[in-house]
């Protein structure tokens, strides 16, 4: 029988567990919820999250891919030898984008990732253009964080970075180091992922005991910082601060490895420059934004739900817009220029607004919820 794990115990558990730092003010553009009854500040403008861009080069548009068969989706880690509950998943595989992302970009990419582990220099490689989406700062960020910054697709020493189905790996330190390192990263990921979730959750409990994780463990960076000596992904993780891109990026990664659809979407127009979470459970999707979320246990704040789980309609309504969403892992970048439609219309998982986490009933499969007027319940057995 699962246990019934009140906000205090998640936000606690997480912390200790995994040295979480607490955020001293409001990090967001939503303001916190010290009290329970706020003005929204959503409209305020995070345009310096935009530059951003010069980290995820925006890729050059391809022709248009070929229908290829979709590859397995990736399965639920199993426990390991070691007793863990999750293990590290190198080949990770976003199903989203099948229409718009070739098979051949997946196994050329997969190839790139056993070449890494291995420490080598090549690896087979379906095209150039494969080449060139795989050593994209913004795949690597995306599906690959530990190697964002740290290995380019080209080098100074005059070869060519791609020729005759090989591509070549340049690293930007030395090959023992990054070993070392990216050994260290996937401890990481099973760590948080064996403290937050355990294997029999679905994949809405995993989505919101990560969606709680990201927002209760990390602080909004404040100032932006034009150069950053790594992938932005890989160090809000270290770090445990970031803005919306990286926030969200990481929280989508967090959720790849447990085997939930997830990617990085965002807006950028006159009136919001914005990022999060599109997240599919069971089927159906839904915007996520743990940055709008962040709060800080040790000051006796809660969890705010209302941008958990929101529809299209309410993520539109709360200043960011959806008809023209960018993604940045698609070669075409802006989703209404791929085949890709990303959809979120159902509501039967969302909240109200300013409602806050009160317990989480994992055997009745039940969130239980609050406002100033009263005390609520939300069911997600219906949703499976």
């Amino acid at each position: 029988m699962k246990k019934r794990l009140p906000a205090v115990v998640c936000a606690l558990i997480l912390s200790i567990s995994l040295s979480a730092c607490g955020n001293d003010k409001d990090p967001s553009p939503a303001e916190k919820p010290t009290a329970k009854v706020q003005t929204e500040t959503q409209k305020e403008t995070e345009a310096q999250d935009n530059e951003q861009a010069k980290d995820n080069e925006k890729p050059q548009d391809t022709e248009k891919p070929q229908d290829t068969e979709k590859p397995q989706d990736t399965e639920k880690p199993q426990d390991n030898e070691q007793g863990s509950k999750f293990k590290f998943n190198p080949h990770l595989y976003v199903s989203l984008f099948k229409d718009d992302i070739p098979q051949e970009y997946w196994d050329s990419l997969y190839n790139l990732c056993d070449a890494l582990h291995a420490g080598e220099n090549t690896f087979k490689c379906a095209s150039q253009e494969a080449y060139d989406w795989i050593t994209s700062p913004s795949t690597l960020n995306t599906l690959i964080p530990v190697a964002c910054t740290r290995i380019l697709g080209k080098g100074t020493d005059g070869s060519v970075p791609f020729e005759n189905g090989v591509g070549r790996i340049y690293y930007q330190m030395p090959v023992d180091e990054y070993l070392d390192r990216q050994a260290k990263f996937e401890a990481l990921i099973e760590e948080i992922l064996n403290t937050c979730i355990e294997p029999d959750d679905d994949e809405y409990e995993i989505a919101f005991k990560l969606y709680n994780y990201m927002s209760s463990n990390f602080v909004y960076q404040t100032e932006f910082q034009e150069k950053r000596n790594d992938g932005s992904c890989y160090l809000t993780l270290m770090e445990k601060t970031g803005q919306c891109t990286d926030l969200a990026n990481l929280y989508a990664y967090l959720l790849l490895q447990s085997g939930v659809e997830a990617i990085l979407v965002g807006c950028n127009n006159e009136s919001m420059g914005h990022d999060w979470t599109y997240v599919v459970i069971n089927g159906k999707g839904y915007h996520c934004d743990p940055t709008w979320s962040l709060y800080s246990p040790k000051d006796g704040e809660s969890l705010r739900l209302d941008y958990f789980m929101m529809t299209g309609d309410k993520r539109a309504d709360s200043g960011c817009a959806v008809d023209d969403l960018e993604a940045a892992l698609l070669p075409a970048y802006w989703v209404n220029r791929s085949n890709t439609r990303l959809t979120a219309d159902d509501d039967s998982l969302g909240f109200p607004a300013y409602t806050y986490f009160v317990s989480l009933d994992e055997d009745n499969k039940k969130i239980n919820y609050s406002d100033v007027f009263g005390s609520y319940e939300l069911s997600y057995a219906a949703n499976e």
